[in-house]
């Protein structure tokens, strides 16, 4: 199938304004929308990579997967926030955000810094929701050492890595 590069735009465009309404909705805490929008977008995204594969570097994007990951998180968090115990809902989000993050390190952490310190922050964050510190850290660790030296120890990036470590 040949896909003109207009058509190709036009996804992108789509794709980008669905990531911004689903991060509006976990910024609003709306996380039951968020997760229901999230995982359309998601769903999309993967029609359309499975589709035109010959397009899937340039149709991806990793802000799809982080903002269903995030949404699964954000909704997690917010429920143990209100009770001292989880329950299967929360259990079953934390293992899709898992998988997610860890997918997403896998397909593009050689391709983009940005996303694979994103990525790692978030995946580092629900693993330390589920209570599995040592886990984070040893993933988190290689992490703050390339952003340590790239960037330094006062920089923005690594004092949030810093913080996240300090878990």
């Amino acid at each position: 199938k040949q896909i003109e590069l207009n058509e190709c735009i036009r996804i992108k465009q789509e794709i980008q304004e669905d990531v911004d309404i689903g991060h509006i909705l976990i910024g609003i805490k709306k996380y039951q929308a968020a997760i229901d929008f999230n995982r359309r977008n998601y769903e999309k995204y993967l029609l359309n990579i499975n589709e035109y594969p010959e397009f899937k570097k340039l149709l991806y994007d990793n802000a799809v997967v982080y903002n269903y990951a995030g949404s699964l998180y954000y909704a997690a968090n917010a429920f143990l926030q209100k009770s001292d115990v989880g329950n299967d809902l929360t259990h079953q989000y934390l293992e899709k955000a898992e998988r997610l993050m860890r997918e997403a390190i896998l397909e593009n952490y050689l391709d983009c810094f940005n996303d694979y310190l994103n990525n790692t922050g978030l995946l580092c964050r629900i693993l330390n929701l589920q209570g599995r510190f040592a886990e984070a850290k040893r993933i988190l660790s290689p992490c703050l050492e390339t952003t340590q030296r790239l960037f330094g120890p006062s920089h923005e990036v690594t004092k949030s890595l810093l913080a996240l470590d300090a878990f």
